[in-house]
Formats: structure tokens, sequence, C-alpha cells
């Protein structure tokens, strides 16, 4: 074989090596692992207050780190402490009189009521009954002792009369005279008048007057006894309920003014001082969650069968070289988009790429948002 034969052999040969060196090599590499490029970020929360006001006081700093529960704000909170204690005053009320009715009457207003009763039944008795035979003698007795009363009197005023026509008598004695016997006129008929209701006994219409005095007396006594109405009562127990939810809404209120971190965070933005006024439903900061850090990844459309929610990776940083974070993907977008530019990928830019959320577990607490992170998938795991 020539010279030019022998080359062109080993070129064959060569080439074939070659081919053969990365075929294995792209075997190897399939079965390896592969890196996506991305930034640390952190879940952010704007917290307020529900019903606004003006800033008491600021407890927190911006880029401070926070506790739960910590305080950020304090709000203004004289009008709504006082408000609650009208409201509790109320409630108060509102409980004491549903008490009272719930209780009943008192045994003294029962009592009194049946002493009343007795009374009005007795003057009914006393009516139906009519007038005694003793009550009618006296009664023309007295009429009679008027009417000699009034005789005598009149017989007086007659002397006097013809005494003062002789001028015996001065005129005054004669007025005496005739005034006394004018008051035992009266009184005559007056006992004449009463003797004369005794023998025509009692009217209809006062037994009547009186028989609805008695009925009035008993239906106050049942009244009495039963205690109030079930519809009061329910009125007065729905006025407590109204009172205790409006106690528990101020309350409510009150613990808006004292606002506070909801978790573990940082602050991210507070730019508020003393005397500004913030409105109810309206953010006054952005909490950064410092156990809740992820890495906003893009993954190329051709490594996209490898990645699934759920699966276990591993992030690095340059701040720790060597150290690897566990990590597990929690979320692909199902929207293609472009790389965005402030992302360094081992990728060509022009290649879809899948937005990837991988939630890192970071217990010493190392990691920052905003750092780069670089995402280690290995494609075994699908």
């Amino acid at each position: 074989m020539s010279q030019k034969g022998w080359i062109i052999l080993a070129a064959v040969v060569l080439g074939l090596l070659l081919g053969a060196g990365y075929t294995i090599w792209r075997s190897i590499n399939d079965r390896g692992d592969f890196v996506v490029s991305g930034i640390i970020e952190a879940d952010d929360v704007q917290v307020g207050s529900r019903v606004g006001g003006r800033v008491l006081k600021v407890v927190a700093r911006e880029g401070q780190g926070v506790k739960a529960g910590d305080t950020l704000l304090l709000l203004e909170s004289d009008e709504l402490s006082a408000s609650l204690a009208e409201a509790q005053a109320s409630l108060r009320q509102a409980e004491a009189r549903l008490a009272e009715l719930r209780a009943g009457f008192r045994q003294e207003e029962i009592d009194q009521a049946e002493a009343s009763v007795n009374q009005y039944r007795e003057q009914l008795n006393q009516l139906v009954a009519g007038p005694r035979r003793q009550e009618i003698d006296q009664a023309r007795a007295n009429w009679l002792a008027a009417k000699t009363q009034y005789e005598n009197a009149e017989r007086f005023r007659k002397r006097m009369e013809d005494l003062r026509a002789r001028e015996l008598i001065a005129q005054q004695e004669y007025e005496d005279a005739r005034t006394k016997s004018e008051e035992a006129e009266q009184k005559m008929r007056s006992e004449r008048e009463r003797y004369d209701l005794f023998l025509a006994g009692t009217r209809a219409e006062e037994i009547a007057q009186a028989r609805h005095r008695l009925a009035e007396a008993e239906a106050r006594l049942r009244q009495l006894r039963g205690g109030y109405r079930k519809e009061e009562i329910a009125q007065a127990r729905a006025a407590v309920e109204m009172a205790a939810a409006r106690v528990e809404m101020l309350r409510t209120q009150l613990k808006e003014t004292v606002i506070r971190a909801p978790f573990d965070a940082v602050v991210d933005v507070l730019d508020l001082r003393p005397g500004d006024l913030v409105g109810p439903n309206k953010p006054v900061a952005t909490l950064l969650r410092t156990s809740g850090l992820w890495v906003r990844a893009y993954l190329p459309e051709a490594k996209l069968g490898f990645v699934r929610p759920e699966l276990a990776v591993k992030v690095r940083v340059d701040s720790f070289p060597g150290r690897d974070f566990a990590a597990v993907v929690r979320r692909v977008h199902r929207q293609a988009e472009f790389t965005p530019r402030n992302v360094q990928t081992q990728e060509e830019r022009v290649l879809q790429v899948f937005q990837v959320e991988v939630a890192v577990q970071d217990p010493d607490r190392a990691l920052r948002p905003g750092m780069n992170a670089d995402v280690y998938i290995r494609k075994s795991e699908q």
C-alpha cells in the first residue's frame, strides 16, 4: 500500500475514533447534571391597617429583621378607645336589661297587685249586695235629725225676723240666724238624697265600673305572675348580641392601630413619619419573607422534559463555593418566554425558555435575596 493510502486509512480511523469518542461523551453528558442560572428572591408581603389613621410612632426601620408579631408601626388610638368604652357601657346596660326580664317581676309588685285585686273584689261585692238595712236605717235617722235641726233653725230665724221688724235686734243678729237656717236646710237635703240612694240601691253603672276595675287588676296580676313576654326577652337578647358585636368590632379595629409583622421577615420598604396619615386597607410597609427564599431560573425548552414540580435539585451560589443547598422545584410556568437579559445562562439567549421557581432550604439563613444562583438538575432523576 502506498504512503498516500496509509494516510487516508489513518484519517478514516481517526475520524471513526473521534466520532465514537464524541458519541460516548454525549451519552455520559446526557446522564449527568445540567445547570440553569437565576436569582434568589424572597416573597414580599405588603402590610397595613384596615382602619388607617395618623401615625403615632414608627418602630421598625428599613433593612431591619423582624420576628413574627413584632411591632412595625403604631397609629393613634384615642378615638377608638373612647368608642370602645362607650360600647362596653352599652353592652353592660343591655345585659342588665336582659337579666331583669329573665328574672321577672319582683315579689313586692306581685303582692301589691294581689292586694289591689282583693280590694276591687270587695268593692264589687258591696255594690252588688247593695246597702244593708242598718245603713238604710242610719241614713233615715241622719235625715230626720237634719230635718229637725232645720226646722228649729227656721223657727229661730222667723222669731229673729219679727224682732228685727220691731227694731228690737240688730240686723247682723238676724243675718246670723238666717245663715244657720240655710246651712241646716242644705244639710237636710243632703241627708235626704243619701237616704234616697240607699233606698234605690246601687246603680248598674257603678257595678259595671267596679267589674271593669277588678278585671284590670286581675289582668295585671296575671301579667306579673307570668313574667315578661318571650318577645321582650328575645328583643333584649338581640340588643345584647348587637352590643357585644359592636364591642368586638371596635376591639378588632383597636388592634389594627398596632401594625405587626405577620411572620419572620426583613423590612424592605417603610417610609413613614409620626403625624403621617395612612388610609384604611392601604399598604404601609413591604416585608420580605426570610424563611421562604426561592430561585427564579429559566429552563431552556430542550431541557423541559427533565424538570417537574417536586423534583429535588441542588443550588449553588458564588458566596459559598462548593456548598450545595437542597432545593425543590415548586413550579414550572406553562407559558414560554425569552431569557431576560439580566440573567446569565449557559444556553443561547435566542432559545425559548420556561420560568422555573425553585424553593431553597436555608436553615442557617446564609442566603440573601438578590444573589446569583445556579440550579443543578440531574437528568437521571426524570
